[in-house]
Formats: C-alpha cells, sequence, structure tokens
C-alpha cells in the first residue's frame, strides 16, 4: 500500500507540473490532493502506528471506525434489552419519569418471562408482614458500645465532586426516611450530607484530602460524631 501511495503521489505531481505550463486551472486541485499527500508522507514516516505505516491515509479510517465504534453498536446491533450495564429500556424508563412522562408500554413486554432466571412480584392475597429485623444487619458484637444496625441496601459511595449540593442532600435525607446508610465517597464530609441520615465516611483512599494532620483528623471525628451522632 505504501508503494501505491508513492506511486500516486509522483503521478500527482507530475500532472500538476504539466499541468502548470498547459492547464493552470489543474492546480486547482491541490488543494484536495496536497492535504492528503502530505498526510500520507506523514503517515508512512511515522514509527508509533504500523497500520499507519502500512496502509497511509487508508488507516486513519480504522482509528474512525474504533472511535465511533460504542455508538454505532448502541444505534445498529444492540437491543432495547441487551445494554449493560443498563439497558436502553431501563434508560428510557428513567428519562420518562425524569420529564415527567408517561413511562409505561402498553401491550405486554419484550422481556422473554419464560426464560430461565427471568424474576418478577407477583400479587398476593395474603401478604407476608417482613419484620424489621429482616433486612437489616447487626454491627458489633456484645463488646461493642455503639452497635448498628445496617440496612442491607444503601445508598453507595458517590463522591460530593461527582454530584451536585442538591443531589448530596436528597441522597441524605432520603437516607433518613429510608432508615438506610449513606456512603461518602472521596472527597469527605461536606455541609451537605449532614441532613440526619447515617452517613458512613469513606476515609480509605481520602485521608490526604480530608486531613492534614493526624490530630486533626480525630478533631473532626469527634466533632462530627458529636454534632450528628449519625457518623459511621
Amino acid at each position: 500500500m505504501r508503494a501505491l501511495f508513492l506511486q500516486f503521489t509522483v503521478v500527482i505531481i507530475a500532472v500538476n507540473v504539466v499541468s502548470f505550463f498547459y492547464l493552470p486551472q489543474v492546480l486547482w486541485s491541490m488543494l484536495i490532493f496536497g492535504p492528503l499527500i502530505l498526510l500520507g508522507l506523514r503517515d508512512i514516516t511515522q514509527k508509533s502506528h504500523s497500520i499507519l505505516r502500512n496502509y497511509p491515509i487508508l488507516g486513519h479510517m480504522r482509528f474512525l471506525l474504533e472511535e465511533i465504534r460504542p455508538e454505532m453498536y448502541q444505534y445498529f446491533v444492540e437491543s432495547d434489552t441487551s445494554g449493560r450495564p443498563f439497558s436502553r429500556e431501563q434508560r428510557t424508563i428513567v428519562y420518562s419519569r425524569a420529564k415527567n412522562t408517561r413511562d409505561t408500554i402498553p401491550f405486554g413486554t419484550v422481556e422473554n418471562v419464560y426464560e430461565t432466571g427471568y424474576e418478577w412480584v407477583n400479587h398476593s392475597l395474603s401478604p407476608k408482614k417482613m419484620g424489621h429485623a429482616d433486612v437489616r444487619v447487626q454491627i458489633g458484637g456484645p463488646d461493642c458500645k455503639q452497635p448498628y444496625s445496617a440496612s442491607i441496601l444503601n445508598i453507595s459511595a458517590m463522591s460530593f465532586g461527582a454530584l451536585s449540593k442538591n443531589a448530596v442532600m436528597a441522597l441524605n435525607q432520603g437516607a433518613k426516611i429510608g432508615g438506610f446508610s449513606h456512603n461518602t465517597g472521596e472527597g469527605g464530609v461536606s455541609p451537605y450530607h449532614l441532613q440526619g441520615g447515617d452517613l458512613v465516611w469513606q476515609v480509605g483512599t481520602v485521608i490526604s484530602v480530608a486531613v492534614t494532620k493526624k490530630e486533626n483528623f480525630v478533631l473532626i471525628l469527634l466533632l462530627l460524631i458529636r454534632r450528628k451522632n449519625k457518623l459511621r
């Protein structure tokens, strides 16, 4: 392919040189061929990508297709239920509810309800009352002075930097209403986390951000516990 490119370059240059004397209008073609020739020469002289050295100019198509592959797969290959981690059907429900529009589709479902492992919820004429202890786990043994009854389902780690203050406040208020805990994620504890819900301060990967001295760490920890008694 490199030899073909070089032959093509020589022919284009020769045609334009001859056209300079007999048909100068042909020189306008160099507005198109000139940048392509320069790009091809750069491709065959660079040493970073073997594809570009072997397939000058055309090799860029490979990187272009690789760049748009996720979009092509999403729009033309992926079905409404096969996406990961969330399918198009699940994302559509979220978008519809966020816009306060109807999120239901009439006349059945596209799910394979007979597939092995498919789960669903049926109505019961005599529902069983679930005890409070059935969905919680006790953290701390007999020697623990402040044991904690943790919910099985909680809010996982999402740092303040990845969310807005309103989102953090809403999450912690929801934790308070639902009786479960809220993990701060990286970034430490902000005032927006302290809305009354149980809070788990993630310090394993953020000590260098949260504190500067060991004694400050202990002081901040004690102040937060005394302030709300919600830090776990």
